[in-house]
């Protein structure tokens, strides 16, 4: 029996991984690109280009089609939507999004997984269909050098989990028992190159500062998984790198990594480790 799966995608290269990857797998695909999303779709997909403005159309076309079962995939952007060309049953079942839309990632984003489960669709996780996305507890790549990074995890993690409580971002930077950045809408790699940023005009101070540190990346309490998974790519590698990062921690079994196998390559070619920890672990170690 062919799987059949609506994919909503966003922008990014874990959206064009995904695609490739289920297709592969056999499964026939509806790609929903987005308004945001850039990504190139081949001609031989079926495909659908959502209007907000319309979505009870696109959720019609969907049901033809007698799909079931959505993933959404890749990076969204907050939407943006002209109320006056909005159809009157899309007003209806967009109208508690509406309401939220000034409220935190979390809210915004449990209201739309209500929706779509009104309409009797399943929401799936992408790494449920590619469990090679995500990684079990164990350290990658090098291994943490030396007692001090590995105090300096465990402290980093305990910071970030009570960042993690603002709703704000999923990753910070952290050494010797400072953030030297903190994620916000502007998204992980932004706050990477500001750490680069910072570390090239201060090259004359001391090199404790200059180098050094963890890129520290997970969930937010009660994130929406279903849509919103903390994801970390090549190029974010590259960036820590440049950052003159030791290494990154990343919470287990709930952090994506878009081509998981040339992450850990790359990383051992930095010489830099990757730690994936159950960061509520009560008996938490490295």
């Amino acid at each position: 029996m062919v799987k059949k799966i609506g994919l909503i995608i966003g922008s990014g290269e874990l959206a064009t991984y995904c695609m490739e990857q289920l297709v592969l797998l056999g499964y026939e695909t509806t790609i929903v690109r987005l308004p945001c999303s850039k990504v190139k779709i081949k001609k031989n997909l079926d495909r659908i280009d959502l209007k907000y403005e319309e979505i009870s159309e696109t959720f019609s076309l969907l049901k033809q089609r007698q799909i079931n079962e959505i993933a959404l995939i890749g990076y969204m952007e907050r939407p943006d939507i002209d109320f006056s060309k909005v159809n009157h049953v899309s007003q209806i079942l967009l109208s508690k999004v509406f309401s939220n839309l000034n409220k935190g990632d979390g809210e915004i984003f449990s209201t739309v997984k209500q929706m779509f489960a009104d309409q009797h669709f399943t929401l799936v996780k992408v790494q449920d269909l590619l469990p090679e996305l995500i990684l079990d507890s164990g350290i990658y790549g090098s291994s943490p050098n030396g007692e001090k990074v590995l105090k300096e995890i465990e402290a980093g993690v305990k910071i970030f989990l009570n960042y993690a409580r603002l709703d704000i971002g999923q990753s910070l930077v952290f050494q010797n028992g400072h953030c030297l950045g903190l994620e916000t809408i502007s998204g992980t790699d932004e706050m990477i190159r500001a750490v680069i940023n910072f570390r090239e005009r201060n090259n004359k101070k001391s090199k404790e500062i200059l180098s050094g540190g963890i890129l520290i990346k997970g969930s937010k309490p009660d994130q929406v998984l279903d849509i919103d998974t903390p994801v970390i790519g090549p190029d974010t590698i590259n960036l820590a790198k440049n950052a003159k990062l030791n290494g990154i921690v990343i919470e287990s079994n709930r952090v994506i990594l878009v081509n998981r196998d040339l992450i850990i390559d790359t990383l051992q070619s930095y010489n830099m480790f990757l730690a994936s920890l159950n960061f509520l672990d009560k008996d938490f170690k490295c």
